[in-house]
């Protein structure tokens, strides 16, 4: 019974919600995912700004966990066009371009100034989103989706995954 009722509370509340992709509206939003190449969990946050009701910029800024000595920061710049199946539901193709600072960190190597062992490097790759995400307009503020993209880049090519929770205004 307990889960019916929430059910029943999350639809009432769904069914109240409206797209949030009107001309000139904002969202910010925090992410979490996974680079599947690399094995790096990710954490984001982006923003978003609707030019017109169906087109969106979005930018965004992407933190790869330290994972078998690898991890970077990718600064992205994604365009969306965003279909609305529903009031409460809308899916968008996105496209943009990525400029990722990896670094790799090796053990080992040679002693640096301060006489520590260190054979670190670090790699500005640009490259290029392609992808797909959805979103539930939870309330009128709300929104919550999911994002799956392919990043081209020189060496690092791979699949990214996304959690998104954004607010909107």
């Amino acid at each position: 019974m307990k889960r019916i009722t929430i059910l029943f509370c999350l639809l009432c509340l769904g069914l109240s919600a409206f797209a949030q992709t009107q001309r000139g509206s904002s969202s910010v939003g925090l992410n979490i995912g996974y680079g599947f190449e690399s094995e790096n969990a990710t954490l984001g946050i982006d923003y978003r700004y609707c030019i017109t009701d169906e087109v969106r910029i979005a930018p965004s800024l992407t933190y790869f966990v330290k994972a078998d000595d690898l991890s970077a920061v990718a600064i992205d710049l994604n365009a969306h066009y965003v279909v609305k199946l529903s009031d409460v539901f809308g899916f968008y193709p996105l496209a943009g371009i990525d400029l990722a600072f990896w670094k790799f960190h090796h053990a080992g190597g040679h002693v640096n100034d301060f006489g520590r062992y260190d054979d670190s490097h670090n790699e500005t790759r640009l490259g290029v989103n392609v992808g797909i995400g959805g979103e539930i307009y939870a309330t009128e503020q709300l929104t919550l989706g999911l994002e799956v993209k392919y990043n081209i880049v020189k060496d690092i090519d791979q699949a990214l995954l996304a959690l998104r929770v954004g607010y909107n205004f």
